[in-house]
């Protein structure tokens, strides 16, 4: 999703000023330059030349590798280790036990843009992704919503940042419901996700 500002005529994505968006963009993956830079030798301390030349190995963050160097070929990379077929294969056969959280902080934010890079696994951790997320949503939404005197942060401990949102909502809507139903609240508000909808719609309506 983008969002257009009038008065540059400019458009940014939605999440541009994500704090969690921001975070996820600064996973580091290894690299492969595949042609030489001159004059940025300084930038890979391991390097004691003035260049950077072809084949060096380095380590740059997620968003300067997808800025286009690495759709123009100036490098290859490397998944990171959470997001390999290995890992893949275990968020495959049972996803809910997976500490997503200790693999990978924003691992859906993270992986929803290393998709987006040319490699050649990328179609395949796209399906995983997609597989991991429906996997634990039921166990998400159970333990959320049955949450009742129970320790939040042992029920959070194996969920990444989105995970950990979505348990908060759940269980925040079955606390209104609770005080409705008690009679403690008279009225019941639109939920945060149809709040947000509207929001989008207004946007996308301007």
């Amino acid at each position: 999703a983008v969002v257009s500002t009038q008065s540059t005529g400019s458009v940014i994505p939605r999440d541009y000023f994500s704090i969690d968006s921001i975070l996820a963009e600064q996973q580091k993956l290894s690299c492969v330059l595949r042609r030489s830079f001159f004059g940025l030798g300084y930038l890979d301390a391991s390097n004691s030349g003035e260049h950077l030349v072809s084949g060096t190995k380095m380590d740059l963050p997620l968003w300067l590798v997808g800025s286009g160097l690495a759709d123009k070929g100036f490098l290859t990379c490397e998944l990171p280790k959470a997001y390999q077929e290995a890992n893949r294969n275990i968020l495959l056969a049972d996803s809910s036990v997976v500490d997503l959280f200790k693999q990978a902080v924003h691992f859906y934010d993270t992986g929803l843009r290393l998709i987006k890079l040319p490699h050649p696994e990328t179609p395949y951790l796209a399906v995983s992704l997609v597989k991991a997320f429906i996997g634990r949503f039921k166990k998400i939404m159970d333990s959320s919503q049955n949450s009742r005197n129970q320790d939040l942060s042992t029920l959070c401990a194996k969920l990444e940042t989105k995970e950990r949102a979505l348990f908060e909502l759940s269980r925040e809507s079955v606390q209104t419901l609770d005080k409705w139903e008690r009679r403690e609240s008279n009225i019941i508000g639109a939920s945060t996700l149809v709040l947000h909808s509207r929001k989008r719609k207004r946007h996308q309506l301007t």
